[in-house]
């Protein structure tokens, strides 16, 4: 071999090796970690903490019913549903006011205007906590489903562990193809940025997280930390608040719950490149030096394999294929097999279909065009979601389309308040 030959090859072997030891950490960590099952023991009545699970709702007619059919089952004995209807213009607050007549426990908030310096989630949340009664505080999105152990079993957790602040990862719920291939990559790169084992660990303090999916907080930690005023200028609060708390040196944990919690976060192309583009704005401070950084880690670790195997082919075919290319070849596969086991490990971490897995370079090129995207953003500033535009080039953030923000907050409360929580009307 020439020598810029053996300097390509060991610089491959090279990389080849960091995915190997990337590949066994990934593992390490992912067997640390706490796995959440159905069948926690039950709460008597009088050990129950109080638990507040609060939805934020902006039209959610599709998937509210469900959600809140799945809250109301849970076997927790002690807890109240607060769903805040966010400027709906569908039959969402419709939907929870029939519900609502039938079980006591729920209740409607509505809101009807934002207010400057606010994202519509962490407003929503603000302006609901102030009727919650709990002595813990569930935050639940509105496209999640639960095991009816689900509750008894996190609460269980939390007290045994002490958290302050304990959010779980769901199964990722897909039913057409763009989900099914770019959904689980997605928050493969998430845990790239966040990685779990240190957002675990109370000696790294610059690595909070939550899933805002499931949030489960308790009242006076919240209330330390600033509650969601002190994130409401932040697209992706959950981020933030587990910053937040792990900052106050509260206890954080993170727990996977793939078999008592689902989610279905985005049902379009367009919603998954949207939706991505705002958590990944916020995730990184709109800091678009760690975007490149990821674009870079795409790069080397998941298109390197591709791009080696293709050219040592076409040499290939071409009549050529002297020790070099041959060598090349081992490690370009050697290289993608190893990403593939990872992400076969991750599908099932979420119960993703890990057969989608043959489309992983439709999902590769997906993220890519979502973080160049992002980066855009981080030059414009201007993050539209749920039918409001933002601006968020100034210190407050400002509301510039869809909706008007108002001074004044006008919310209103439905239904009574319960005379009991702990059991339906």
């Amino acid at each position: 071999m020439e020598t810029w030959q053996i300097l390509w090859l060991g610089s491959y072997s090279v990389l080849v090796l960091l995915a190997l030891s990337r590949h066994f950490v990934f593992r390490r960590e992912v067997d640390r970690l706490t796995f959440l099952q159905p069948g926690a023991r039950p709460f008597a009545a009088e050990e129950a903490p109080l638990v507040s699970i609060m939805v934020p709702a902006k039209d959610e007619e599709d998937s509210i019913e469900s959600c809140l059919t799945s809250l109301l089952a849970q076997d927790y004995p002690n807890f109240e549903v607060l769903v805040v209807d966010d400027r709906s213009d569908d039959r969402t607050a419709e939907i929870v006011s029939r519900m609502a007549a039938e079980d006591s426990r729920l209740r409607l908030v509505q809101i009807q205007q934002l207010p400057e310096g606010w994202t519509g989630k962490t407003h929503a949340l603000h302006v609901c906590r102030q009727q919650a009664r709990g002595d813990w505080y569930l935050f639940v999105d509105a496209d999640t489903k639960q095991h009816p152990n689900c509750l008894t079993s996190v609460m269980r957790d939390a007290l045994e562990h002490n958290a302050g602040l304990e959010s779980l990862l769901p199964a990722i719920e897909a039913r057409s193809f763009w989900e099914r291939v770019i959904q689980p990559y997605a928050g493969t790169l998430l845990v790239v940025l966040f990685p779990l084992s240190r957002v675990n660990n109370p000696s790294h303090r610059k690595y909070g997280f939550a899933n805002g999916q499931f949030i489960l907080l308790r009242k006076d930690v919240y209330e330390a930390i600033g509650g969601h005023e002190g994130v409401k200028q932040h697209f992706v609060e959950d981020i933030h608040l587990g910053r937040n708390v792990r900052q106050g040196g509260h206890n954080l944990r993170v727990v996977l719950g793939a078999d008592i919690s689902s989610v279905r976060m985005y049902s379009s192309l367009n919603q998954i490149v949207r939706g991505w583009s705002r958590i990944l704005y916020s995730a990184v401070d709109c800091r678009p030096q760690k975007l490149w950084m990821l674009v870079a880690f795409i790069m080397l670790l998941a298109v390197t394999p591709y791009v080696t195997i293709a050219g040592c082919l076409v040499a290939m075919v071409a009549g050529y294929a002297p020790p070099f290319v041959l060598a090349m070849l081992g490690l370009g596969i050697a290289h993608e097999f190893l990403q593939l086991t990872l992400y076969a490990r991750t599908y099932a971490i979420t119960k993703s279909d890990r057969r989608y897995l043959l489309f992983r370079p439709l999902a590769i090129a997906g993220m890519l065009y979502i973080l160049g995207r992002t980066i855009r953003m981080c030059r414009t500033h201007e993050v539209t979601w749920r039918g409001t535009t933002y601006d968020a080039s100034q210190p407050q953030l400002s509301v510039t389309g869809s909706a008007r923000p108002q001074p004044a907050v006008e919310s209103v409360r439905i239904d009574p308040e319960p005379e009991s929580l702990s059991a339906a009307g």
